[in-house]
């Protein structure tokens, strides 16, 4: 990989783990439960689908929020949750432990975490970069989220976009998600990048 793809790629790795730190945080304070982040990677899926480090096993029943950053930074940002976590995130927001949970509450519950931790993504990358930057008004998916995020990848960047993962989670894993940002703008493109080809960073 030439110095200046490494460089570019370091630099994006180091903004989604700066938002993914972030996030949890946010995340902890909404769910009274300890979240913590994990060490991004990075995946280059020329496909386009969307599915990442997780998309295989956790795509059935799948929420997220996507939202666009304007500013310093030219970036997609999805933050998805697996079916069974999004429903644990729902309860813990709106405080109802069992029973049938009506759509429009799960919609309600899953915009208010999606708008609080879109700004507070942006908010750090922005301080990290000491510059401007601002979270578009979050598109929500309430059901196959990772099958949304990725045509909303494709309309933005094409089928060889490079994403970058973090994942968050509490202790148990029953609250867990994954930030994925997506950069729209690189200095480079690899010409011939092979399916879902990852790596840590």
């Amino acid at each position: 990989m030439e110095s200046r793809q490494k460089a570019e790629i370091d630099r994006f790795a180091e903004l989604a783990k700066v938002g993914a730190e972030q996030a949890a945080v946010a995340f902890t304070q909404l769910v009274g439960r300890t979240i913590r982040s994990e060490r991004p990677i990075v995946v280059q899926d020329e496909g386009g689908t969307g599915s990442g480090s997780q998309g295989d096993n956790d795509s059935e029943g799948s929420t997220g929020v996507f939202f666009e950053l304007d500013g310093c930074v030219d970036a997609l940002v999805g933050i998805l949750f697996p079916g069974a976590a999004s429903e644990t995130l729902v309860r813990c927001i709106v405080g109802i432990e069992s029973g049938e949970l009506a759509p429009e509450v799960v919609e309600s519950a899953l915009m208010e975490v999606g708008n609080i931790l879109a700004s507070h993504v942006a908010s750090a990358i922005a301080d990290s970069m000491k510059s401007r930057l601002l979270p578009s008004i979050p598109t929500l998916a309430m059901e196959s989220a990772e099958e949304a995020f990725g045509s909303f990848i494709r309309d933005a960047v094409g089928h060889d976009a490079l994403r970058i993962e973090s994942a968050i989670s509490d202790e148990t894993g029953a609250l867990r998600g994954r930030l994925v940002l997506v950069p729209t703008q690189l200095l480079w493109r690899s010409p011939n990048p092979s399916n879902s080809e990852r790596r840590d960073v």
